[in-house]
């Protein structure tokens, strides 16, 4: 049997699956095994309160300036909770339900490793389509697009166009998806051929 050539699209949807992949797993690796998670159904709440915290080094480096009292430095550290505790604003309503912060712990996570295998590639690719979008509505759209603070909507953007390309374009041929369906061909070949002629 001839070795098939491989295809000019291969190595463009591989690297783009394994890039988009990674990062979704990573993500929803982190929702589902992150301290105080539950597996991923409580990732959401957790993510909000820390973010309305004084991260620790920003603390250090307060406690380290010099020439301030300690009334000054309390005043500044008052200051900065205020700030934080804004910052972390209050839950979207939509991310409140164990069932949502679930369903997209893990969607994330075994969307990005079907990505990876390329398997059911157009089936993950919208539907990280719609976990993407769902975090722009809800979460990253009110942040505009790229503020110097970061949590813009830039990043899920890229992550939508990256699953809309897969979505359209399939996951090429070094996936699974390919394999499938050349055994597919092969065994619909081989069960036509051994039909016998009326």
């Amino acid at each position: 049997m001839a070795i098939e050539p491989r295809s000019p699209n291969a190595l463009g949807p591989l690297v783009l699956r394994l890039a988009l992949g990674v990062i979704l797993v990573y993500h929803g690796l982190e929702k589902v095994s992150g301290k105080n998670n539950d597996w991923g159904g409580s990732w959401a709440g957790t993510f909000w309160q820390e973010r309305g915290k004084i991260p620790a080094e920003v603390l250090e480096r307060v406690d380290g300036m010099p020439g301030m009292g300690d009334e000054q430095k309390a005043e500044v550290r008052s200051r900065l909770a205020a700030s934080y505790a804004q910052q972390g604003g209050p839950l979207p309503d939509s991310l409140r339900y164990a069932a949502t912060q679930l369903a997209i712990a893990w969607g994330e996570l075994l969307g990005g490793a079907l990505l990876i295998l390329g398997c059911f590639t157009r089936a993950a690719a919208v539907a990280m389509i719609l976990v993407q979008v769902g975090a722009i509505a809800t979460v990253t759209w009110g942040r505009g697009f790229a503020p110097l603070a970061g949590g813009g909507y830039e990043y899920n953007l890229a992550l939508v166009a990256m699953c809309l390309a897969l979505a359209l374009e399939g996951a090429g041929t070094l996936s699974l998806d390919h394999l499938i369906r050349r055994r597919r061909q092969r065994t619909a070949v081989t069960s036509t051929a051994s039909v016998p002629a009326a």
